[in-house]
């Protein structure tokens, strides 16, 4: 009899380590898919002189249209293990933190400062990038009581090089976007390592 419980503990214990390293898997594509997004608005914007402000609205519209869709349905077919009301407050809350950081990262924070567009601009995604990974790991940790140690990187990061962006000699949105690559690429990285740590 104790042989068996031992054996179903061990089993379940497999399990559980299977549904968190898919988990783990799962929002490390989200990031990366945000990876491509922000890859493909540089080579749309490359050859521009100037950077109309309805093309950077439209594209990024576009782009989380595209990542929710992915998202989804990566999610529905992963078929992760948390309870309803967990899985949907998370949900609502990553939804908001997301509509407040594109007010406060795309429009509050560039209106407030003294600087030339494309300065204003990059502060602007590096601002909306930050605010909303923060947003994600603030809804996670209120409904699911744990900290997305994951994220840190695409939080912090984006944040503390947002004063550099006055000091940058040449174009601020290239530095801007390669803080978010970097910010974001090491966030996938921590995911991928963890799930098969965990797995």
């Amino acid at each position: 009899m104790t042989e068996d419980l031992e054996e179903l503990k061990e089993v379940l214990k497999r399990v559980v380590g299977k549904i968190l390293a898919t988990e783990k898997i799962c929002i490390a594509l989200n990031f990366q898919i945000w990876i491509v997004i922000m890859a493909g608005y540089y080579l749309i914007i490359a050859p521009l002189e100037k950077i109309p402000v309805w093309l950077t609205l439209c594209y990024w519209i576009g782009g989380a249209i595209m990542s929710i869709y992915i998202t989804r349905s990566v999610w529905r077919k992963a078929s992760l293990l948390i309870s309803e009301g967990k899985s949907k407050g998370i949900n609502i809350g990553i939804l908001s933190s997301w509509i407040i950081a594109v007010i406060l990262g795309w429009f509050v924070v560039p209106s407030m400062l003294e600087a030339q567009f494309l300065q204003r601009l990059a502060v602007g995604l590096l601002s909306f990038l930050s605010l909303g990974v923060f947003g994600m790991m603030m809804a996670i940790y209120l409904n699911a009581k744990r900290i997305a140690v994951e994220m840190i990187p695409a939080t912090v990061i984006p944040a503390l090089l947002i004063p550099a962006v006055f000091f940058v000699k040449g174009n601020p949105m290239d530095f801007a976007g390669m803080c978010a690559v970097f910010s974001y690429g090491t966030t996938v990285i921590l995911y991928i390592y963890r799930a098969f740590k965990v797995a």
